[in-house]
């Protein structure tokens, strides 16, 4: 009895179930319902049942029937609710029990269900077929339409007869052989969601929906900095470089089109940072670097295209509202690149900038819908109306008519893409957007910083000084012999490091420590043994110190000399050797001038002597550029200044890896 008693007034809130219009039911049945509906909630509320049947009519053996009906699983998920309780309504599908023991189609009602529940092969291959496009679903005058369905009954027909079927079995004996309801399975395994359905339907594009409900991550950014989104966008318009052989004589090359890396505030709209790649992809070093330009206050570059100029008010939220420098988001959003995904740039997120990082569903773009709509404003604004545009898509009219007109292949410089890049990024963030009522993005960022005064994130103060952001690190050994004279070195992609320190601890020979490098320039390394601390900073040796140079090109400079490409001896620079290959390749490759333009910046942009990172912050040492003053010493209750509270010994929240 006692368990009896539990389970019947364990009762559940009928408040939340899905409810019915029963206006709608036919008059006779609206009676019935409304009735079973007061004594279901009545139940739910523990009174008794002969109280119930007294008020509402209901026979009290039928209140839990009807009770359990409601507490059943409806088809779209949820639960069948006060919809179980319409007049003749089904909760459950039929399911076939009975044995066929007549011929003919009379009779046969779930004969293919139970089929298939006995034979799980049979629907495996229906599945198979549908994943690779052997049968489509379309959507016709009358309905859905199967395509393919002949050879999929085929298939099916010889699988039967795999499984032990004969001519005389369901449903070889039909007349048909079944193929009717093997269409009505095709119907309803393909139908069983959307993403399945476009799928077979062989759909090239799919509206984004309702966005999944994260654990965690809000549905809505409220307020400015509380999500951002990161993608990257190849630029639609042809580019050329130009190359100074000698003084004086210029020459161009066509280049391949370049990436733009943007991260966009969700709540304001406003751009906070991008970053230009050259490259075919761009990696975690651009990626990180992306992230440090919008962070980092903005300076405007140099304009020389005569008659270009900044609209009024216009600039990066970082150098309109001087607050928001160095100003940390909580949620990062970005897709499934490889770059995206790399253990550099999760662990700078979450580590350094102290964020969430969620990467949306895969071939899924609208679960950006910011950024991506962003990218179509700049293309409309700007590179779809430059000379030697690529269009939208090879048969876009722009493409043809670009390719007509232009009287060369390419008319843009590298140079000016990226002046018109900052103007037209720069306009946007003060132009007005509807969805902001009439707003721009920096009035949006002004409005909740200065009148509503949110409250902001910023990066921790070691971090704004040493800006490591783009510093890497990498594990490593301390190389050498006692026995045949060699001092301490450390081998790093091909290029011996040393110092006068290390070269004299002979004790390190052997010993693991960890390197901390700036992959923009990597003449310099600083060490740290595998406690973390720091024992020296190694330079390059040989002829790889003359020229500065990033990790990707010694990587293709080693490439190239492997595969016999390119000759360098002991006394040549092999950076100035590898500058000169790519030129002489430059005008029959495309991706040897952009090569040529990416090491050309990386020269010249770099400092003329090696310079080590400043490694990892340590949050116990002192700023060495802040002098420590003694606060005069007061009598109690006779200060001279207002009394200023004493700093906080609890940390800033900021976590630094080692």
């Amino acid at each position: 009895m006692s368990s009896r008693r539990s389970t019947i007034t364990d009762r559940a809130d009928c408040s939340t179930w899905p409810s019915v219009a029963w206006t709608a039911l036919p008059s006779e049945q609206q009676s019935i319902f409304r009735a079973r509906e007061e004594a279901v909630r009545r139940y739910c509320q523990r009174e008794s049942l002969r109280a119930i049947e007294e008020v509402t009519g209901v026979p009290y053996n039928s209140i839990r029937r009807l009770y359990d009906r409601c507490l059943q699983t409806h088809a779209d998920g949820r639960l069948q609710g006060f919809r179980a309780l319409i007049p003749f309504e089904r909760v459950q599908s039929y399911r076939r029990t009975a044995k066929i023991t007549r011929p003919g189609s009379a009779g046969k009602a779930g004969a293919f269900s139970l089929l298939l529940e006995r034979h799980p092969e049979l629907e495996a291959l229906i599945v198979m077929e549908l994943k690779a496009h052997h049968v489509v679903v379309r959507q016709g005058p009358k309905g859905l339409v199967v395509g393919g369905l002949s050879a999929l009954h085929k298939q099916f027909r010889k699988r039967c007869l795999e499984l032990g079927l004969t001519e005389c079995d369901y449903p070889l004996v039909q007349a048909e052989r079944g193929i009717r309801s093997l269409a009505a399975a095709v119907k309803s395994i393909a139908t069983s969601s959307f993403e399945t359905a476009a799928r077979a339907a062989l759909s090239q594009k799919r509206s984004g929906g309702v966005r999944p409900n994260v654990e965690g991550l809000p549905l809505v950014a409220a307020n400015p900095y509380d999500a951002v989104e990161f993608d990257g966008h190849r630029v639609d318009v042809r580019l050329r470089v130009v190359f100074e052989r000698v003084a004086g004589v210029e020459e161009s090359f066509e280049i391949e089109r370049v990436w733009l890396l943007t991260i966009i505030d969700i709540c304001s709209r406003a751009v906070l940072g991008y970053h230009i790649v050259l490259e075919p992809e761009y990696s975690r070093f651009d990626v990180l670097k992306t992230v440090e330009r919008a962070m980092v206050p903005w300076k405007a570059p140099t304009l020389t295209i005569p008659g270009l100029r900044y609209a009024p008010g216009a600039g990066m939220p970082s150098a309109r509202l001087p607050e928001l420098g160095y100003a940390a988001w909580n949620w990062f959003r970005f897709d499934n690149a490889r770059a995206n995904l790399a253990v550099d740039t999760l662990r700078l997120l979450t580590e350094i900038v102290g964020c969430g990082a969620h990467a949306g569903p895969a071939c899924r773009p609208n679960e950006r819908p910011h950024i991506e709509r962003f990218f179509g404003t700049l293309g409309s604004v700007l590179t779809h109306r430059l000379p030697g545009t690529t269009g939208t898509a090879p048969h876009d009219p722009r493409r043809r008519i670009a390719e007509l007109t232009a009287s060369s292949p390419a008319v843009i410089r590298l140079d000016e893409l990226i002046e018109l890049t900052a103007v037209a990024i720069a306009n946007y963030n003060a132009s007005a957007h509807d969805s902001l009522g009439g707003r721009s993005p920096l009035e949006m960022l002004a409005y909740y910083v200065r009148e509503k005064c949110i409250a902001l994130r910023w990066l921790a103060e070691p971090m704004r000084r040493h800006l490591c952001l783009l510093q890497h690190e990498h594990e490593g050994h301390v190389r050498g012999s006692i026995v045949n004279g060699v001092r301490p070195y450390i081998h790093f992609f091909g290029a011996r490091y040393t110092s006068h320190i290390l070269a004299g601890r002979a004790d390190l020979i052997g010993q693991a420590v960890r390197l901390y490098f700036d992959v923009e320039d990597v003449r310099a390394l600083r060490v740290f043994d595998v406690s973390g601390r720091e024992l020296c900073v190694v330079e390059v040796q040989g002829s790889w110190r003359h020229t500065a140079h990033t990790l990707r090109m010694r990587k293709e400079i080693s490439a190239l000399v492997r595969e016999r490409k390119m000759r360098i001896t002991h006394t040549e620079d092999p950076v100035q050797c590898y500058l000169d290959y790519l030129r002489k390749g430059a005008g029959k490759r495309r991706r040897a001038a952009s090569k040529a333009e990416v090491a050309r910046r990386a020269v010249e942009n770099a400092s003329p002597s090696p310079k080590a990172p400043p490694g990892p912050a340590d949050k116990h040492k002192p700023d060495p550029g802040v002098e420590k003053q003694a606060a005069p010493v007061t009598a109690v209750g006779k200060t001279s200044e207002p009394v200023k509270g004493k700093r906080l010994i609890i940390g800033s929240g900021q976590v630094f890896s080692r």
